[in-house]
């Protein structure tokens, strides 16, 4: 059952609007929490070979809560001396009293400790779900269905009525170009980018199990047109196909990481088991094929000369980034608050923008790079912490990479091919503030991870 409620929680936090909206996170937090109780023994195991993990993620969340903690204004002017004039600031008035909070707004950053708690809690889900016997085979099959589902609607909202979260609602921003529930594409590019790692690890998964495989050309293509293979197979095109619809460069980025990183992981297990590469290679190349009528080749040049070119009146994630340096200059140890980077912006941004479609002139509500916002609106409390987490993980996901000979091998490098494309995306974009690609990546986080019982 808990597997299926992970399946669940997955589905319904993209079909909410990503959990962008206030009004989503209460049934998306609700679903999460009815698939945690369904077996809470195994959520809440705490096994001894991820114990250091979860330390560091409880950690994680207890600072981001900590920024949400009334202090004594006398402690909070030793911590962090620019807090209260940058909350000031913000709200154009003087705030009086004799306890505050880190955080220049408790609101946004109780809000982005939700969604950091979401995506601890699907990796504690999907990791006992899997430990117990859950079957990493049909998740990705289901996931891989899923995505490209979403991918196809996404296609057909955008053909016929852009401008619209999945077709129907409407969006605030004048300029804003959505792709499906997302109102930055990026943020859909990256939630389709770990869909198709995981339907990619399963199909080569099933490429290198079935003995058939190894069999003459005939029986191989007989044998995988006649599996589910051949459907996830055309699921995972149709999910890369949406991603490079979007123009996402950092998306793209990402996807090249990902795939470097399965074939680095694979790297020795393709050369033990070469009879399948041939076929794989063919079918590579009969999906590059496929993939080609997704590309829109002069919107990629485009978007690739863009990235070139630089003028005075352009502003660019490097203007962006040398502006959120001050933040990182006044609160070095405890951040602005998560979630607050868009409100400091409002103090510390000095660039302007006259921006035609907008009608106004530009702000800089993201950092677009995960790795500068957490920075600036966590300090040392949350990136220490972060850090510790994410080397913890690969470490850990590394190890469990090379020590499993069995037959979902594959699987797991998948889930990690996914979470190294998201990494890699995030130095530009910032995918996870979303609680559906948090709880996605927490999801292939547990697939990574997990140890079968007795096996601990």
């Amino acid at each position: 059952m808990q597997p299926a409620l992970l399946i669940t929680l997955i589905g319904i936090s993209y079909l909410l609007l990503g959990g962008a909206p206030g009004w989503s996170k209460a049934p998306i937090a609700a679903v999460a929490v009815i698939a945690a109780v369904a077996a809470p023994r195994r959520t809440f195991s705490f096994p001894a070979y991820t114990r250091s993990i979860d330390l560091a993620l409880v950690a994680l969340l207890g600072a981001v809560l900590l920024q949400a903690v009334p202090l004594p204004v006398g402690l909070l002017t030793v911590l962090s001396p620019h807090a209260v004039p940058v909350r000031d600031a913000t709200r154009l008035a003087v705030v009086r009293a004799d306890w505050l909070p880190l955080s220049i707004s408790t609101a946004a950053t109780l809000q982005a400790a939700l969604t950091v708690a979401l995506g601890i809690l699907s990796y504690w889900i999907a990791r006992g779900a899997f430990s117990a016997g859950g079957s990493t085979r049909r998740f990705c099959r289901i996931v891989g269905w899923m995505a490209a589902a979403f991918a196809l609607l996404a296609m057909v909202h955008r053909a016929v009525r852009p401008g619209l979260l999945m077709g129907v609602v409407a969006t605030e921003a004048r300029n804003a170009n959505p792709m499906g529930p997302f109102m930055n594409r990026n943020h859909f590019a990256a939630w389709m980018l770990l869909a198709s790692a995981a339907s990619i690890g399963y199909v080569i998964a099933h490429l290198q199990i079935h003995p058939a495989y190894r069999e003459r050309a005939r029986v191989a293509i007989t044998h995988f047109l006649a599996s589910g293979a051949l459907l996830s197979g055309i699921c995972a095109v149709t999910s890369i196909g949406a991603l490079l619809m979007t123009l996402s460069r950092s998306a793209a980025a990402g996807l090249g990481a990902a795939a470097m990183t399965g074939a680095w992981l694979g790297r020795e297990r393709l050369r033990v088991e070469r009879t399948s590469v041939p076929r794989i290679l063919v079918l590579s190349g009969v999906a590059i094929l496929a993939l080609a009528a997704f590309i829109d080749v002069n919107g990629w040049l485009t978007r690739l000369q863009q990235s070139l070119e630089v003028t005075d009146r352009d502003f660019s994630r490097i203007t962006i980034w040398r502006e959120s340096l001050p933040i990182l200059r006044d609160f070095p140890l405890s951040g602005t608050g998560a979630g607050t980077y868009g409100q400091a912006m409002m103090t510390y941004q000095q660039s302007r923008y006259w921006i035609g479609a907008m009608g106004g002139w530009a702000f800089f509500n993201n950092a677009h790079s995960q790795y500068v916002q957490m920075a600036c609106e966590g300090g040392l409390l949350i990136v220490v912490p972060a850090i510790v987490a994410l080397v913890l993980l690969g470490r850990l996901g590394l190890t469990l990479v090379r020590a499993d000979k069995g037959e979902m091998f594959w699987v797991r490098i998948g889930a990690a091919a996914g979470l190294a494309g998201l990494a890699v995306q995030g130095i530009w974009e910032v995918p996870l503030v979303m609680p559906a690609n948090a709880i996605l990546a927490g999801a292939l986080a547990g697939l990574l991870t997990y140890r079968r019982d007795g096996h601990h």
